[in-house]
């Protein structure tokens, strides 16, 4: 039975994040250990209601005091004021204004892209699904690009039609190992939330 108030909301309460959405990158960041000493810059795709931000910056200011920067695209204007977080109303499926705003940053390259996109929903699984993958092929230039070779990358996906070719093009472009598919235990049961992962590649 769905529960609005279940324990990763009240969690999320008492330890001051904005939503539950923290906890799922917590997971991911335990298990897979995606932002580390050497990451300095952060992409954040559609990240409201910015717990996610919260939880990434947390783990930034472990390594740097001010040397890092985190950039965020969103269709709607905030009103944050973290250190060193730069926020911008801009559509990243526009390659050229994402490229020209990179460019007034002095960035070329992240360590660490993290996406919570996703289309309005109709309510027809279908169409639903159909419009989320677009929306993944619109923004794949954005990981093909922007990431640094050893970077890696968390994005939120809907299982259904269309998801395993979706996997099968990031493995081919990033290496079949580098990739996984990783539900946390923080995402409500009945959803079909998941997320697609790409881990730094091993040293040998």
């Amino acid at each position: 039975m769905y529960n609005p108030y279940d324990f990763y909301f009240k969690k999320a309460k008492k330890e001051g994040y904005k939503a539950r959405s923290a906890f799922k990158l917590e997971e991911i960041q335990q298990k897979f250990f995606l932002i580390k000493k050497s990451t300095k810059n952060i992409l954040d795709i559609w990240c409201a209601p910015w717990s996610r931000l919260q939880y990434s910056i947390a783990q930034l200011k472990k390594y740097w005091t001010k040397d890092y920067k985190v950039i965020w695209f969103d269709l709607k204007p905030v009103d944050l004021h973290f250190p060193w977080l730069y926020t911008y109303v801009q559509d990243v499926t526009d390659k050229e204004k994402v490229k020209a705003i990179l460019s007034s940053q002095s960035i070329e390259k992240f360590d660490f892209i993290q996406s919570d996109m996703a289309p309005n929903t109709i309510g027809l699984k279908d169409i639903d699904a159909m419009r989320a993958i677009d929306l993944l092929d619109q923004t794949f230039w954005l990981y093909d690009e922007l990431l640094d070779e050893n970077g890696s990358f968390v994005i939120k996906v809907f299982m259904g039609p269309w998801f395993d070719e979706f996997v099968a093009k990031m493995k081919k472009r990033f290496w079949w190992k580098n990739i996984k598919v990783f539900k946390p235990l923080s995402c409500r049961s009945q959803s079909k939330e998941t997320y697609v992962i790409k881990l730094p590649p091993v040293k040998k």
